[in-house]
């Protein structure tokens, strides 16, 4: 797959964690695919992780744990 911003090197194919949001609650997703450009650092979702993306936020998914991690706010 060609990188979205013209970049000359194909995208790679990566598993990732990333953070979403569900009524407000943060939810985890590991071992997600993405495409990830070596050039630029662009990324894109094959439809697959985004349809399992849809599944997870619309409660078609059940967790299998949790997590926790300390919150940060930016000083005001």
């Amino acid at each position: 797959m060609q990188c979205p911003n013209g970049c000359s090197n194909p995208m790679q194919s990566v598993r990732v964690a990333r953070i979403f949001y569900r009524s407000g609650s943060p939810v985890v997703i590991r071992d997600l695919e993405m495409y990830s450009c070596p050039e630029c650092g662009g990324e894109s979702m094959p439809l697959k992780s985004a349809r399992i993306v849809e599944n997870v936020l619309n409660g078609r998914m059940q967790s299998v744990g949790q997590f926790s991690a300390p919150l940060f706010l930016p000083a005001t």
